[in-house]
């Protein structure tokens, strides 16, 4: 378990599938995600199954709630770097900080458990709140995809993004952990 300011991180348990099936299936957060179709309890389990084998999935709780997922994945050893992939399903959570101290913590894991050196994620251009978490977390856009999904009628950019360990510990929520002692 890893713990944030507010958040605890927590393996994801087969009791978890439930609410990640209904929060992937939200259209909103399906929205943000830019999901491609809905999920069937079959895809999370194999889903959940798959994270498993390859990386680290949790479940954000607060005060004993799951509000959302997170997870590193995609490790590519030899280069020192993985992938994020974070959602708050849990639409009475958001813009409460939780999403930032999620990601905060689990980035302090990556590059401190794991010896990583660089942690990549990719967002739609227009999930302008999850960016805002990236960036206070030290991300930086590494390259912009113009129109890769279609959304709504329109394309839309995807871009990439990335921290190093040194841009996280120099970011605001990194050295906000420092002065908490974590």
């Amino acid at each position: 378990m890893i713990h944030g300011a507010h958040v605890l991180l927590r393996p994801v348990e087969e009791r978890d599938h439930v609410l990640i099936h209904a929060w992937q299936n939200d259209p909103e957060v399906w929205w943000l995600m830019d999901y491609e179709g809905p999920f069937s309890m079959q895809d999370i389990v194999e889903s959940e199954r798959r994270a498993r084998a390859e990386g680290h999935p949790y479940v954000i709780e607060v005060d004993g709630t799951p509000i959302g997922r997170i997870g590193l994945n995609a490790f590519r050893r030899r280069d020192r770097i993985c992938s994020l992939n974070v959602l708050i399903g849990e639409r009475s959570a958001w813009e409460q900080g939780y999403g930032t101290d999620a990601v905060s913590v689990l980035l302090d894991e990556a590059f401190d458990r794991y010896d990583l050196h660089r942690v990549e994620l990719w967002s739609t251009a227009d999930n302008e709140r999850a960016i805002h978490v990236y960036e206070k977390c030290g991300f930086v856009v590494d390259g912009r995809l113009p129109e890769r999904s279609w959304k709504g009628g329109a394309w839309v950019d995807r871009i990439v993004m990335s921290v190093t360990r040194e841009g996280f510990a120099t970011s605001p929520t990194g050295d906000d952990l420092r002065r908490r002692g974590h």
